[in-house]
């Protein structure tokens, strides 16, 4: 299949114009008229990643995170991300990604981690599309909500704030790095807020609106991405292999 029809088919999923201004979705290396067979597909592009693609001859890694994020003006050797950039080029592997656009999308990360949590009358946390609102069947302990949190996210450790016996009932969730989006959660009657990448004095400020926090972790809530580009292309004639690409944190 050519890499213009893959981009029409994500982008038929998760349309470039509704990606935020500054991020850098869509194919961001390669030819659009270049025939894939493989694609892999992953949250990162790491030199791991890359290695990873290569061993298993992949066309194309489908990622979540950008590469090229931040203005590059140079790919030289002087660089990890040049370097890595240069791997790509040597090995002819295209580049992807679809970031804040699959964030949003109807059936994008924020909208499988509300049927991952079982949330009845879902709704938008915030007007852009970021991140889902929604209510529990019955009511429970804040604590037992964070234990059924790690367990559900697949991850060892989450980080918490809030009264443990607080009831919850209404659940917002908000993948990735997301702290501005809790006191909207409050706003909105939210009894807890599933996010990530919390800054100390950020968690002791936004506590104070009486919401209970649970940072989950970057990777935990947005690992999903993969069954979601999988499930996104399942009915073409590529092969789909979901990347090893593990979380950048280890838990010891």
């Amino acid at each position: 299949m050519k890499l213009r029809k893959i981009a029409e088919i994500i982008e038929k999923e998760f349309p470039l114009s509704t990606a935020f201004e500054w991020d850098n979705c869509g194919l961001l290396l390669g030819d659009r008229e270049r025939e894939i067979k493989t694609v892999l597909l992953s949250l990162d592009v790491t030199y791991a990643v890359v290695e990873e693609a290569k061993s298993v001859g992949a066309d194309l890694i489908l990622s979540h995170h950008p590469i090229l994020f931040d203005g590059t003006k140079r790919i030289t050797a002087d660089t990890a991300e040049g370097r890595l950039i240069s791997e790509l080029l040597q090995n002819q592997i295209c580049v992807y990604s679809a970031h804040t656009n699959c964030d949003v999308g109807k059936n994008g990360i924020n909208a499988c981690l509300a049927k991952i949590f079982n949330l009845s009358r879902v709704g938008f946390l915030e007007e852009n599309g970021l991140g889902r609102i929604g209510n529990l069947k019955k009511p429970v302990p804040f604590y037992d909500f964070a234990l059924l949190t790690k367990k559900k996210l697949d991850t060892p450790i989450v980080r918490v704030c809030g009264d443990k016996n607080a009831q919850i009932s209404r659940v917002a969730v908000a993948s990735g790095a997301c702290a501005d989006s809790i006191p909207i959660a409050a706003e909105k009657g939210a009894d807890v807020i599933i996010t990530a990448d919390m800054k100390y004095h950020d968690m002791i400020n936004y506590s104070q609106t009486g919401i209970c926090i649970i940072d989950a972790g970057h990777y935990p809530t947005e690992i999903i991405v993969t069954n979601i580009f999988n499930e996104l292309l399942s009915g073409t004639d590529l092969t789909l292999i979901k990347s090893k690409n593990p979380d950048i944190f280890e838990f010891i």
